[in-house]
């Protein structure tokens, strides 16, 4: 009898690390997309040194746990990564869709600067009031950052 309940228990925790994965990877490929757009807005139609900024609707948890948000580097592409803050084997990634090495895309990693009307932050936690995503055109390429609307 104990090892049915070990076993059920074992198969328990995997599949809420399975859903909770699956629902890390929605946020990532929502943000990652919300970038994309952004920034083919702003290579097409902003002057330099405007700032875009979209607000993106985060669920307020993972699987009933936090979780957090970055942007960083991975083999030369820009990756949007998320992590269960208590346990951060619980991660997905997805790497931004920029077909072009030509953009020069550079992710900003000062933090809680404002610009433009957003405090800008190198990560986001869920639960954050009234997060963005944004991007500014530079003259020697693209910036882009994670923030909160600043009230």
């Amino acid at each position: 009898m104990s090892v049915l309940i070990a076993a059920y228990l074992q198969i328990f925790a995997s599949q809420r690390v399975n859903i909770a994965k699956r629902e890390l990877q929605e946020v990532t490929d929502y943000v990652s997309q919300n970038l994309y757009d952004l920034i083919q807005t702003a290579v097409n139609f902003s002057s330099t040194d405007d700032i875009i900024w979209k607000q993106v609707n985060l669920p307020v948890s993972s699987n009933e746990k936090g979780y957090s948000i970055s942007l960083s580097y991975v083999d030369g592409s820009i990756s949007v990564s998320a992590w269960v803050d208590s346990e951060p084997f619980i991660m997905a990634n997805s790497i931004l869709p920029v077909n072009s090495p030509k953009a020069n895309i550079k992710v900003y990693e000062k933090d809680d600067e404002v610009i433009g009307g957003v405090i800008v932050k190198d990560r986001l936690n869920s639960g954050s009031p009234l997060p963005v995503v944004w991007i500014m055109v530079k003259s020697d390429g693209i910036m882009i950052g994670l923030g909160w609307m600043k009230r």
